[in-house]
């Protein structure tokens, strides 16, 4: 029979996680789970799904109290109304459980699936008892986000996708020669610029060269793009990072007569690199195009010499990385509402689904799915 229980810390479960999962990936490893306790200050929620005394699966929840608290990352508003203006004031969607760790990853993991519908069903009872949207996002796999639906009476949608870039080439100039002709036209201008333009790219590891201006460069793309943060709240994150992940953090950063003008921070997960973080001095590099040149090309040359297979560069500005070669893979979510937003949600919902598929240059569904 699958029992269920209910963790706010890792380490709650630890030893038995090691049985479960002794080679996972970055994103769904104990350091990483340590990263989310750490960052979430306290949010976290894990069900763990037992079967006679063994750990069979795990569902990790995010709670947020209050609109104040919560990134867009893990914020149902953000995810099924993005750029605004939601239906309800924002205040009426919290709290929200959330079922993802940082890094926009969905860490749903049950072989069996009597241990997923019980891990789904204690999630259910979790948001039942305060009156609280569940949202299981980030799914690349859609049949199991038509059961997670299924399981829970709602409908799943396509809500965005990861962009990814496999090596096939074996040197800068076959990625080059990948990319459609006035595409190569392009990148070549943007690297030459960037190389004749007195900047010069630092290739450093672990949380070390992360400090205060680094933190100002990310509160500026941030800012640049209508979101506030502040330099403590970057410079905590690296804190958390250094305690929890700091072996697998590679930053490239590029720097003019000793000024850092940017910075991309990347999390090396055996032979995939996943861009995580950037910040950027717009006016010190307006026109040498830091941010590709930081965010992919430099990334490539050095992934090129140190066993690269695989580059992850996140959910969002599709149409650029796809004009770079990355790749677009859906991903999937399912909502479970309380009543008292189920008629707005469910209609909602299904309007994401067209506009993810716009976004991603997909053609419109005649019907959504629904469960």
């Amino acid at each position: 029979m699958i029992t269920t229980t209910v963790h706010g810390r890792a380490e709650e479960f630890a030893a038995d996680y090691r049985q479960l999962a002794p080679r996972p990936p970055l994103h769904e490893s104990l350091g990483w789970l340590r990263y989310c306790d750490r960052r979430s200050r306290g949010g976290m929620r894990y069900i763990a799904a037992w079967d006679n005394g063994r750990l069979v699966g795990l569902l990790a929840l995010r709670r947020t109290g209050d609109e104040s608290r919560a990134s867009t990352n893990y914020d149902v508003v953000a995810q099924v109304w993005p750029g605004g203006p939601s239906p309800l004031p924002p205040k009426d969607f919290f709290p929200q459980l959330f079922a993802a760790t940082s890094g926009a990853r969905c860490l749903f993991t049950a072989t069996d699936p009597e241990a997923r519908n019980a891990l789904i069903d204690r999630a259910a009872s979790l948001a039942d008892a305060e009156d609280a949207p569940l949202t299981i996002a980030y799914l690349s796999d859609e049949q199991l986000a038509a059961e997670t639906a299924a399981a829970i009476g709602e409908g799943h949608a396509m809500i965005g996708a990861e962009t990814r870039l496999p090596v096939t080439w074996s040197d800068f100039e076959g990625y080059i020669a990948s990319l459609p002709r006035q595409r190569r036209v392009i990148v070549r201008r943007e690297r030459r610029q960037y190389l004749e333009s007195g900047l010069r790219t630092r290739i450093q590891h672990t949380t070390a060269s992360l400090g205060v201006r680094a933190a100002e460069l990310h509160v500026q793309l941030m800012a640049k793009y209508g979101n506030s943060s502040t330099v403590e709240s970057f410079m905590a994150d690296f804190d958390d990072l250094a305690a929890t992940v700091d072996e697998h953090i590679t930053v490239f950063s590029a720097e003019r007569d000793g000024v850092l003008t940017g910075v991309c921070v990347c999390l090396r997960d055996g032979s995939t690199v996943h861009i995580r973080s950037l910040g950027f001095d717009y006016a010190l590099a307006a026109n040498d195009f830091v941010y590709f040149n930081l965010v992919f090309y430099e990334p490539i040359v050095w992934g090129l010499d140190h066993g690269v297979t695989d580059f992850c560069f996140g959910n969002g500005a599709y149409l650029a990385k796809f004009r770079r070669g990355a790749r677009l893979e859906p991903l999937y979510g399912v909502v479970r509402w309380p009543a008292r937003l189920r008629a707005v949600g469910r209609d909602a919902l299904e309007d994401r689904e067209q506009r993810a598929r716009a976004d991603l240059g997909l053609p419109e569904l005649a019907l959504i799915r629904r469960a």
